[in-house]
């Protein structure tokens, strides 16, 4: 097996091979890429990113009809989301065989994943007010510290451009499901705004698996001489839950339910000041209040159960920008952060983070890009980490071929619980480590109009945090560093749009993972996945979508096996009536069919999806 360092020297070895080669004359590219910042920190086309990204912007969000970020992240290759059971309960997302707690989550920017926990519980995040959703698979922890070991998903919400405007929406669907959304957005003078609240009501499957969610937002910018600006941005979920089942197995609890609160809220001045040097300075808070109830059931002994989890995070992120022209950009970054967790009538503890990174983005004759970076985390519960990433991207515009790569390390801080939860926590666990690395080809033909990619990716983990039976006389359990892992696959995308206004996609993951101290596979990891996508605009203002997702089986445990794979098929409609009136500049009406075709099948196992779940809207902008 070839070591870091050998890796490490033959990517730069064929990365100045690469540089020296003067057969590839630029040509213009018709369509522009995606401007994306996730991957660098600091906004850059994505053809020039040596990374894996993939971004979903706001008009598929609306064609597709996304009522949550997890619908729609099931298309991007490398990803598993699994929901257990209904909308609104658990859903949890992971990246080329790394879990839930080793891939941050971002809301512009700012880590909203629970400081106890260790992971983020998408159920209650709607797509309300969303520009885009960046995702970059591969580790990222030189950026973004702990946590970033399988990657990074960025939520991006818009900025009010344009005539001030407003928009007013209304759905309904089976499963007593009721949706109402309205929003107002614009820009006058200096002053830009989007401000936005919703509300979902859905009735259930089964008794008491209700779900509620109100989500009130906000963005509002004041643009500063000399392109400076100033941005206050908020999102606040406030959302209610029936838990049905008693187990995995289907036993109705009919009184089990969960209260989820949730806020953000960050302040940022981005300033250039020179046209060699700019900084952003952010100042954001986050807080989450879970608190879970379970009365004792009718001709029940006992006096039931409750629990309350708060999470506090304060932090400070400081950027300066140095431009050496269009050849480089140096970036220095520098973060303060504090977390608290408090379990009632467990612990209170809060954990001091300061960081410091540096990274390198080298351009070369306007087909090579190069990006390396450092970083030190000082925390204070496990101490120091240092990690590394270097990635590269190469232009042939000639022949419309990119090639890219990347290796990095990353690492999982321990969580709070895993830490100081009494009888259980371990103060002396170390992060979890990884190494990872990738490489991958694109290639368009026909004037960009059909493109394709592949990636291959491994990673190995060690020292991974696993719950172990430490004491048998008295029956402790504890975490400890013990596992060691290993995942490899590749990664398939393609689209073509053979006629204007027809748009086909596919995307394919194969996934191979292994527990190397049991020689199994690692839990939940499909290792076929398959997403089939197309949209189809035949008439102005008429649109319509489909989407088939392929899952194969998937090892759960050794006491319940595999679970079966699925086929999920979802298609919706669009159209924009030519009727104006008054105020009224826009009116649409819309349907959506989830599991089209009424699909048995578990996410997780234990947990039924949702059967056909059919939703009409209205939609009218002013």
């Amino acid at each position: 097996m070839v070591g870091r360092d050998g890796r490490w020297v033959a990517v730069m070895v064929m990365a100045g091979a690469l540089a020296l080669d003067e057969s590839a004359l630029a040509q213009e590219i018709e369509r522009l890429e995606p401007v994306v910042v996730t991957a660098t920190r600091i906004e850059e086309s994505l053809e020039r990113i040596g990374a894996s990204v993939s971004v979903i912007g706001e008009e598929e969000i609306e064609a597709r009809q996304y009522r949550s970020v997890a619908e729609a992240l099931r298309s991007i290759p490398g990803l598993d989301v699994q929901r257990s059971g209904s909308p609104g309960r658990l859903t949890t997302v992971r990246i080329r065989g790394a879990g839930a707690q080793q891939i941050q989550v971002l809301i512009d920017g700012i880590r909203v994943k629970s400081a106890t926990s260790g992971d983020f519980d998408f159920a209650d995040l709607t797509t309300d007010d969303i520009e885009r959703i960046e995702v970059v698979r591969g580790p990222q922890s030189t950026l973004y510290g702990a946590d970033a070991i399988g990657g990074v998903i960025n939520i991006i919400t818009k900025k009010g451009t344009g005539r001030p405007s407003g928009f007013a929406q209304v759905e309904v669907g089976n499963f007593d499901t009721f949706r109402e959304r309205a929003g107002v957005s614009g820009a006058v003078g200096r002053w830009d705004f989007s401000l936005g609240v919703s509300r979902l009501d859905f009735g259930g499957q089964f008794p008491n698996d209700e779900h509620s969610n109100t989500t009130v937002n906000g963005r509002v910018g004041f643009a500063l001489p000399n392109r400076g600006q100033l941005s206050l941005i908020g999102r606040f979920t406030d959302a209610h839950r029936g838990i049905p089942f008693r187990t995995v197995f289907p036993d109705f609890d009919r009184n089990r339910e969960q209260d989820d609160t949730t806020f953000l809220l960050s302040g940022q001045w981005r300033q250039p000041w020179t046209p060699w040097y700019e900084h952003q300075l952010t100042l954001s808070t986050f807080g989450s209040e879970l608190i879970f109830r379970d009365p004792p059931d009718p001709g029940e002994a006992g006096p039931g159960f409750d629990s309350e989890i708060d999470v506090r995070r304060r932090e400070v992120d400081w950027l300066h920008h140095f431009h050496l022209g269009k050849l480089d950009t140096v970036t220095v970054g520098l973060e303060l952060r504090e977390e608290e967790g408090t379990i009632r009538d467990a612990f209170s503890r809060s954990i001091t983070t300061r960081a410091a990174w540096l990274q390198n983005e080298l351009r070369l004759f306007d087909r090579f890009f190069l990006t390396a970076g450092v970083r030190h985390d000082d925390n204070s519960a496990f101490g120091e980490e240092t990690t590394f990433r270097a990635a590269v991207s190469y232009l042939l515009k000639k022949t419309g071929t990119r090639l890219k790569g990347s290796f990095a390390e990353g690492f999982r801080a321990p969580t709070l619980n895993e830490l100081f939860f009494p009888g259980f926590g371990n103060p002396d666990l170390r992060p979890e480590q990884s190494e990872s690395w990738d490489a991958g080809i694109e290639q368009r033909f026909w004037q960009n109009r059909v493109r394709l990619g592949a990636t291959y990716f491994r990673n190995t983990f060690k020292d991974l945090i696993q719950v172990v039976l430490v004491d048998p006389a008295t029956f402790l359990f504890a975490p400890v560093n013990v596992a060691r892992a290993r995942t490899q696959g590749v990664e398939v995308e393609g689209s073509i749009e053979p006629v204007d206004r027809l748009l086909l996609q596919v995307a394919y993951t194969h996934t191979d993972t292994e527990d190397l101290a049991t020689g199994k596979p690692l839990r939940r990891f499909a290792p076929n996945k398959w997403s089939l996508a197309a949209s189809y605009e035949p008439l102005t203002g008429l649109v319509l979508t489909t989407q088939a997702l392929i899952v194969s089986s998937q090892f759960e445990s050794e006491a319940l096996g595999r679970n079966p794979g699925y086929t999920r098929v979802d298609a919706g409609v669009i159209y924009r009536l030519p009727w104006r009136g008054g105020a009224l500049r826009d009116l649409e009406v819309s349907a959506r069919v989830e599991n089209l075709f009424d699909e048995e099948y578990e996410e997780v196992k234990g947990f039924p999806a949702l059967g056909t779940h059919y939703v009409f809207g209205l939609r009218g902008t002013f």
